[in-house]
């Protein structure tokens, strides 16, 4: 009922807009209607950039590169043989191109598929970098584009630029190609593909462990925001008529950044707003560059005062409201009317041998981090990994999960190798981990948390997103997704902060929500990193409870590296002891407690067996306590 209402109220808003653009050249002269397709176009740019730096996260500095594309391959596609053979001058256009012409609508999708095409064969080196070195390339990008624009003249008729463009961009036009866009971008984010770029954003790392392949989403994320800027420079050279390579400088990028900045990263809805707003003001500052008279007061005008003017308002929202606008927020009909709660359920599995770690090695140059661990887990026990600080736990727990390749040995889960795969293929066999400290996606709410995990699950690719109406399978699995994160969340305790940001949580509902996450993955095999840290004894005891708990209803096989002796023993079938890489003991906790290799591995000489369990406790206890 909720959604009907929301998409009848869309339908009229959208339809009075329409009815407000046919009479646009009646009401309005041609210097608003150029601002009203400014408006448009910069809203296309700013939501195509926001894909890429706000929503995935990806600083990318080369926005007015595939600008440039799309402009002039739009342009050379619309001009008439005549117009080109009489606008290059200094050298022959070339024969194959004198010809090739095409209908708008055609040139402005293709302006923005040959920009798609380019963002694909930069982004397959490029985001290999990250955070400072990947907005450098990018912009290193983007100057080369608008230097071989300039430089190959029989193409792109050099540094004279093309003139007489024909101006097909009208406000149906520009309005309309921001409502596809608009559409395609709202439908694919609010699926859970959506909530994959929102959680490769916030925490790379631990969205690999939800099974994400990282790489190929950020491409994805990043080819898709250059098709808009490829799209937004077509329209943007059909509306001006007239480019050239000098429009096309770093300048643009920052324009359209700053209309991001406004409007708020991450928020489709921020974007437009800050479309909106940076458009008009930059319009309207204009009358301090001319003279102005106040009485008896004659004010020069400055030329370039408004972009100063301009620029000490930026800096006012940047202090006063960092996060732009809209934030991450978007807009929706709902905040005039009442809020309503959904209800839902789980799934089971079963397995013998879970997994199986032989003679496996670890070395980093000539220091061996792991040296011969061997340990097999069958299904449904908790296996316990120990050792003292530097014994190789976290090495083990991340060549095992796929972080780190193994020098040698074989790692079998389910029966079948999995020593050199990727955290996220490895996710995607059945094995899902949490961390010692917590790695959830922040900003993202709880149920989009654990909506996130449960992708991998999902069989409908991120282009059905676009068009959810046409592709129904998207809306089905994404319902069904919510459903059972909704039920995982009600068995973890957590329902009730479904809706609340993850980072708002306390530290024990965190905890929870990290291991409701990796439960949404559907896992055979559960690796907690260091689930008691920072617990209190009361909480210790209720861990204890829940681990077990989570073994017997979801059907697991579990696997802990913990500090807590106390939770160790009292929690685990079998454990599995490390020292400086060396596997020196395996067994149940009373043969652990008396074996006298771990008391020394531990204490540095041999103790009593009766004493071994207090001494071991105190030397956690006292390590907690220095932490």
């Amino acid at each position: 009922m909720q959604r009907i209402r929301n998409l009848i109220l869309t339908i009229i808003a959208v339809v009075l807009f329409a009815f407000f653009l046919d009479k646009a050249p009646e009401l309005l002269n041609g210097y608003w209607q150029r601002i009203l397709n400014l408006i448009a176009i910069n809203a296309i740019l700013a939501l195509s950039l926001n894909l890429i730096y706000g929503i995935t996260g990806m600083f990318s500095l080369g926005h007015a590169g595939f600008m440039a594309i799309g402009a002039y391959v739009s342009a050379l596609l619309v001009l008439s043989p005549a117009q080109k053979n009489a606008m290059w001058i200094l050298e022959d256009i070339y024969p194959w191109l004198l010809n090739v012409n095409a209908p708008f609508i055609a040139s402005i999708i293709i302006a923005g598929i040959v920009a798609a095409v380019f963002g694909l064969i930069v982004a397959l080196p490029v985001l290999r970098l990250g955070g400072d070195y990947l907005g450098i390339a990018t912009l290193g990008f983007a100057e080369i584009i608008r230097i071989l624009i300039t430089n190959t003249a029989r193409l792109t008729n050099g540094s004279l630029g093309l003139k007489g463009i024909p101006a097909y961009t009208t406000l149906f036009m520009s309005w309309g190609c921001l409502g596809v866009v608009l559409l395609c971008m709202v439908c694919m984010l609010r699926s859970n593909f959506g909530g994959v770029l929102r959680a490769v954003r916030d925490d790379e790392v631990a969205a690999k462990m939800m099974g994400i392949n990282t790489f190929k989403v950020k491409v994805i994320a990043f080819t898709l925001g250059c098709f808009g800027g490829g799209l937004g420079g077509a329209l943007m050279g059909n509306l001006i008529t007239t480019i050239d390579p000098r429009m096309f400088m770093i300048t643009q990028t920052y324009n359209i950044l700053m209309i991001i900045v406004v409007g708020g990263l991450g928020s489709v809805t921020g974007s437009i707003i800050g479309s909106v707003l940076v458009t008009t003001m930059l319009e309207w500052l204009r009358f301090v560059e001319n003279p102005i008279t106040i009485g008896s007061i004659n004010i020069p005008g400055i030329p370039g005062m408004r972009m100063v003017i301009f620029s000490l308002l930026l800096i006012i929202v940047i202090i006063f409201r960092r996060e732009g606008i809209m934030g991450m927020r978007e807009f929706s009909w709902d905040i005039f009317f009442p809020k309503a709660k959904p209800k839902p359920k789980h799934e089971e599995s079963n397995h013998e041998s879970v997994l199986e770690v032989e003679d496996i090695v670890l070395r980093f140059g000539g220091l061996s981090a792991i040296d011969g661990l061997n340990f097999r887990i069958n299904h449904g026990q908790i296996v316990g990994l120990i050792g003292p600080n530097g014994a190789g736990k976290t090495s083990a727990f991340n060549v095992i999960s796929g972080f780190y390749k193994p020098t040698s040995g074989t790692i079998k889960f389910l029966g079948k190798s999995i020593g050199g795969l990727s955290p996220d293929e490895v996710c995607k066999a059945g094995m899902s981990r949490t961390f010692q400290n917590i790695r959830l996606f922040g900003h993202e709410t709880v149920l989009q948390n654990v909506m996130t995990g449960a992708r991998i699950r999902q069989k409908y690719s991120w282009w059905m997103s676009l068009m959810p109406f046409v592709f129904t399978d998207v809306l089905r699995e994404d319902s069904a997704v919510k459903a059972q994160a909704m039920n995982l969340l009600e068995q973890l305790g957590l329902s009730e902060f479904a809706e609340e940001k993850a980072s708002s949580l306390p530290y024990g509902a965190q905890r929870r929500l990290e291991i409701a996450r990796a439960l949404a993955t559907r896992p055979k095999l559960l690796l907690l990193d260091e689930p008691a840290a920072g617990m209190n004894p009361q909480e210790s005891d209720e861990l204890m409870k829940f681990i077990r708990r989570l073994r017997d209803e979801f059907d697991l096989t579990i696997l802990l590296i913990e500090h807590d002796m106390k939770v160790v023993m009292n929690v685990c079938d079998y454990i599995q002891v490390l020292d400086q890489g060396i596997h020196i003991a395996h067994g149940t906790p009373e043969e652990i407690k008396a074996n006298p290799r771990v008391i020394e591995a531990y204490l540095g000489h041999e103790d009593t067996d009766k004493e071994t369990d207090r001494i071991i406790e105190r030397h956690y206890a006292k390590k907690e306590g220095q932490k």
